[in-house]
């Protein structure tokens, strides 16, 4: 019995010092998850870029729509259809968004970097998230969000009832009878633009002062042991849309 004891005391020993070698540099290692009651600056940027270019596509699906003949008004109803459906997800998103800034204030979130990054990239990857430090800059957002909700609802009313009704009678005479709900539509599609695009206004209005943020936070880390510093990639440049697809309800 004492043979084995004395291998597992070598065994644990090594691990412990395997441990300080690969820790060596990382003031700290967090694993996080990341809660679906939150969104980084990217997510809600690329859904709302997203939003705008899929408000394009179906106003130029119901515009055909609108004068298509006999012989292709099953194909021009099955396109809008599916471009009503793609609406409604990325809008289920923004409504999200909404209502989670709505509930905290903590809703916007970054990717937590350590001020000494770690030497081993694997185990960088690993870093949570932390909110935001948004200040005055939150509260533009927050109000255009809720501005961009109320807009899409009143769009995606319009929309789909076009849909639903067409999906019961799909004749050339049923499109006649909704031509004030097709120029319903066309205005409500201008209110949402316009609401998507203040909004993407209020996100690039506040990136400024995350960077200076960040590099206050850099220089006050500066003097810390190690002190291999990196920016956060949140606060980067220019965004990319996300392909990727709940106010007061």
């Amino acid at each position: 019995m004492g043979i084995p004891t004395r291998l597992t005391l070598l065994v644990v020993l090594n691990l412990f010092v395997l441990s300080i070698f690969v820790l060596h540099g990382c003031t700290r290692i967090r694993i996080m998850t990341h809660p679906s009651s939150t969104a980084s600056l990217q997510t809600v940027q690329g859904d709302l870029e997203f939003a705008r270019s899929q408000v394009e596509k179906t106003d130029e699906a119901l515009d055909e729509l609108a004068v298509t003949q006999a012989e292709d008004l099953k194909q021009a109803c099955r396109v809008f259809s599916k471009n009503v459906d793609k609406m409604g997800m990325i809008g289920e998103r923004l409504v999200k968004h909404a209502n989670g800034m709505r509930d905290s204030g903590d809703y916007l979130v970054e990717t937590e970097k350590s001020a000494t990054q770690c030497r081993f990239p694997r185990l960088s990857e690993n870093a949570g998230t932390q909110p935001l430090q948004l200040g005055e800059a939150f509260k533009p957002i927050y109000e255009g969000s809720k501005e961009v909700k109320h807009a899409y609802r009143a769009y995606y009313f319009d929309i789909s009832n076009i849909r639903d009704q067409l999906s019961r009678n799909m004749t050339l005479k049923v499109i006649e009878s909704m031509d004030p709900l097709f120029r319903k539509a066309q205005a409500d599609s201008v209110s949402l633009t316009e609401a998507l695009n203040q909004e993407l206004g209020a996100l690039q209005d506040a990136k400024p002062g995350l960077r200076s943020a960040a590099r206050r936070e850099e220089i006050q880390a500066g003097s810390a042991p190690g002190g291999d510093i990196q920016s956060s990639p949140d606060l980067g440049g220019d965004i990319q849309s996300n392909p990727s697809l709940g106010e007061d309800r």
